[in-house]
C-alpha cells in the first residue's frame, strides 16, 4: 500500500517541480497546501491513519517550503513589473 503511493506520488512531485518555471506560483501554493493538510493528518491520526506527532524535521519543512513560495512569488512579481 505504501509503495503505490510512492509511484504515484514521485512523478506528480516531478511534474509539479517541472512545471514551476511555466505556471508559477500557484503550483508551489498546492504543494504547500498539501503539506500542511498532510502535517494535520498525520499529526491527528485521521482517516484510520496511525498519529505522527509533530516534529521540528516537519517544522523546517514546511517553513522552507513557505520560503520557496515567498522567492517565487516575488520573483514572478518582478518579472511581470519589468515587463
Amino acid at each position: 500500500m505504501t509503495l503505490r503511493g510512492a509511484f504515484c506520488g514521485v512523478p506528480y512531485i516531478l511534474a509539479i517541480v517541472l512545471a514551476v518555471k511555466h505556471i508559477g506560483t500557484a503550483t508551489v501554493a498546492v504543494i504547500f497546501g498539501q503539506l500542511l493538510m498532510s502535517l494535520l493528518i498525520d499529526n491527528f491520526g485521521w482517516f484510520g491513519n496511525q498519529a505522527i506527532n509533530f516534529s521540528f524535521t516537519r517544522l523546517i519543512s514546511t517553513i522552507c517550503l513557505a520560503v520557496a513560495l515567498y522567492f517565487i512569488y516575488s520573483s514572478n512579481k518582478s518579472r511581470a513589473k519589468n515587463n
